[in-house]
């Protein structure tokens, strides 16, 4: 039997060590992971407001602004009006930025399969009831003592 705090640290490595790799691959062909989830975010969920990206990733606005001018600066991204509210803008991918997604997207696609590919498929359903416990514990609030 693994202790909790031993097991909660063995995931957190391998979650780390998981990005890194993708992070590192991606590099080679020029992209940069957190660009990249931040880029598969707005395609999701375009035309999208910049607030809700901060609130997604966890973000300060300030962060998420500078990365959407670089974004924009690359012609990865371009601002919208936002139709109920014309002072605001939304944020959509462009032509490019859906190119660079699609380039990316085989790098993200064979980690993932060698990362849980040698799983079985009942592993996998396993897996993902015991992810979605632990998502459903995180987002509950703790019951007072």
């Amino acid at each position: 039997m693994h202790d909790l705090q031993t097991l909660a640290l063995r995931y957190s490595q391998i979650y780390l060590r998981f990005h890194r790799l993708l992070d590192r691959q991606m590099a080679a062909q020029g992209a940069s992971l957190a660009r990249t989830k931040m880029l598969h975010f707005i395609a999701n969920n375009a035309p999208v407001r910049a607030a809700d990206v901060a609130e997604w990733f966890n973000l300060a606005p300030r962060t998420v602004t500078q990365a959407v001018d670089t974004m924009e600066r690359d012609g990865l991204v371009v601002r919208v009006p936002d139709p109920a509210d014309r002072r605001a803008k939304r944020l959509d991918i462009t032509e490019h930025g859906e190119h660079v997604l699609r380039q990316t997207e085989p790098l993200r696609r064979s980690l993932i399969s060698q990362a849980f590919g040698l799983l079985t498929d009942a592993e996998i359903a396993q897996f993902a009831r015991i992810l979605d416990k632990m998502e459903q514990a995180i987002e509950e609030p703790a019951a007072e003592a």
